[in-house]
């Protein structure tokens, strides 16, 4: 009975063994976490222009389809519809700067603000703020109006979209004065960055 104890415990013993020798030491573990924090360290940059890239292109997208959506709706309805900047979804704020915020309304009477009164000037569509990215529209009228026809005249302009990467990195949206969406480009092919409507390279503040 005791031989076969002692047999049992050498068999654990060498097992234990077994796995200390399989294990990692100090040192290893040491060189593994150095390799590891080089890693993250060269792909952090990357990382970080991969998820600015996508937020930006997220709110590019997001003013694309209000956009579409605000000329549908001038179109089907057969009356004006406007986007704004807003800070509270239920009237337009004078302002260029758009990451407060921005609205589509029905605007018959021409007012700028949504009469909550009126069944023909529903708010259509509120996209509160503050966005993800700077936002700016460079028409001095600091709102889109689509008339009856779907036309933009006298609204048309650049929307400059910008993080704290600056102007090489900011994305264009170009509406035109027929009511039409471009994307921004760099036409001069010179400092990869985008220009606005009037062929200059777009600004970050």
């Amino acid at each position: 009975m005791t031989q076969g104890r002692h047999r049992i415990r050498g068999v654990v013993c060498e097992r234990s063994g077994f796995n200390r020798q399989s294990g990692f030491s100090i040192i290893e573990l040491m060189i593994v976490l150095v390799i590891a924090s080089i890693l993250v360290a060269a792909a952090g940059p990357g990382f970080q222009d991969l998820m600015g890239n996508n937020r930006t292109i997220s709110e590019v997208y997001t003013m694309r389809a209000t956009l579409n959506n605000a000329r549908s709706e001038a179109l089907a309805r057969r009356a004006p519809v406007v986007v704004c900047p807003t800070s509270d979804g239920l009237a337009c704020v004078d302002s260029s700067d758009w990451s407060t915020g921005y609205m589509v309304f029905v605007d018959t009477d021409n007012n700028n603000t949504a009469d909550s009164n009126n069944p023909d000037e529903e708010v259509i569509q509120f996209e509160t703020g503050p966005r993800s990215v700077d936002l700016a529209f460079s028409n001095s009228a600091n709102r889109v109006r689509f008339g009856a026809q779907g036309s933009a005249l006298g609204f048309e302009g650049t929307f400059t979209f910008c993080d704290d990467r600056g102007a090489e990195d900011a994305r264009g949206l170009i509406i035109n004065p027929v009511g039409n969406l471009s994307a921004a480009t760099d036409s001069d092919d010179e400092d990869l960055i985008v220009n606005d409507a009037g062929g200059d390279n777009v600004v970050c503040n």
